[in-house]
């Protein structure tokens, strides 16, 4: 602040100083180079010179006619008066012309000098108000940044503040949170104690379920897989009993049928069935009686879907369940076999259609040597045959 204050006490002190010579010599100094002024000033003094004489002699013939006009005086008196006045006014004459030149040597030498240090001192005044008004602006900018700076140092100091505060509810909140459920925990240890006891009760009674479910499963051979609001998955599988009456057929043990309940709109039960062999019933109201009525049709079906089964490895047939009717393709023929009710048992198996490459044949006029020959032995009699 010092500094700034020197330098606007030079800058004053520098405008009095080019000032001093009036405001005309301020713009012809600066519309005009200094060799014009400097010839300007010359020219002007001649003048001045010129008129001074002039003026010399105006002034002796205004005093000649006044002693003239006042008193008499004789010629010769005069003339000698007006000589010796003439020789000391060329003499006045010459030394103020001596001075006068002098003077103007003296200020023809004195101009390019003080032209210089006018413009060396209009120079340096410029860059110093340059500094200056660089100074004023760091000033104000650095004015600026501490009072950003400290408005923000506020503004973070209140969030600071108010975060605290806010930190510090939260804290009370939790506190009491957690004052709550460690209430709620130890209320909760004192139930789950109790429900252990009663869920110990019900374990007893799901183990002894599950066993009762084994025991039913095994005896009545039907498997719950799973279960949900609208389905029910499960697999049968048939009774140790319904075994081949047919010693001699080498036939894998029956695999589970897997089937799926499930509950239509009007609450009627369908049956999903994935396998083709077997066919699905039609939709029932009951779901204890579908499943007793599936598992009555699994059981007697058992032993012919097992037996197709093992066919369908050996021989290119096609089973279907709803007609109960079995095609064995050939090249030469399509032979089509009815598979009666309560066959390996009761029901027996016998030729429906002949279809040959020259038209139908006549299922009479075929039929395998044994006296009732199986799905088995029907094949392996079409077999041998071309027709």
């Amino acid at each position: 602040m010092a500094a700034a204050g020197q330098a606007r006490e030079l800058l004053a002190q520098l405008d009095e100083a080019l000032a001093f010579e009036g405001p005309t010599r301020e713009e012809l100094e600066a519309e005009l180079p200094a060799k014009v002024l400097v010839e300007h000033a010359v020219d002007t003094r001649k003048k001045q010179k010129w008129m001074c004489s002039q003026l010399h002699v105006v002034k002796f013939l205004l005093e000649f006619l006044d002693q003239r006009d006042s008193a008499p005086f004789d010629q010769k008196t005069t003339e000698a008066a007006v000589r010796s006045e003439m020789v000391q006014a060329k003499q006045q004459w010459k030394e103020l012309k001596a001075g006068y030149q002098q003077r103007v040597e003296a200020i023809e030498g004195a101009v390019p000098c003080v032209l210089a240090q006018l413009e060396k001192g209009q120079h340096l005044a410029q860059r110093l108000k340059e500094a200056l008004v660089q100074y004023e602006a760091q000033r104000h900018e650095a004015e600026k940044k501490a009072r950003d700076a400290r408005e923000r140092r506020q503004k973070e100091q209140q969030q600071l503040e108010e975060r605290q505060q806010q930190v510090e509810e939260q804290a009370a909140l939790l506190r009491s949170r957690l004052e709550a459920q460690r209430q709620e925990l130890h209320r909760l240890q004192g139930e789950l104690q109790s429900q252990e006891c009663v869920a110990s009760g019900w374990r007893e009674k799901v183990e002894r379920s599950s066993a009762l479910c084994q025991l039913l499963e095994t005896l009545q051979g039907v498997r719950l897989v799973s279960a949900s609001a609208d389905e029910i998955d499960m697999e049968l599988t048939p009774g140790p009993q319904l075994m081949t009456p047919d010693p001699q057929a080498a036939t894998p043990d029956p695999q589970p049928l897997r089937l799926t309940l499930c509950w239509a709109e009007d609450g009627s039960v369908r049956v999903r069935s994935p396998s083709p062999l077997f066919p699905a019933p039609a939709p029932g109201a009951d779901v204890r009686g579908t499943i007793l009525e599936l598992q009555h049709s699994y059981s007697r079906l058992a032993p012919l879907l097992t037996e197709i089964q093992a066919l369908q490895t050996r021989f290119p047939i096609d089973w279907q369940p709803q007609e109960r009717r079995l095609r064995f393709l050939q090249p030469s023929a399509v032979w089509t076999l009815a598979v009666e009710p309560g066959y390996l048992g009761s029901g027996g198996v016998r030729l429906l259609a002949v279809q040959g490459q020259h038209g139908p044949g006549d299922p009479g006029a075929w039929k395998p040597p044994q006296e009732t020959p199986s799905l088995r032995d029907w094949l392996e009699y079409l077999s041998t045959l071309d027709i």
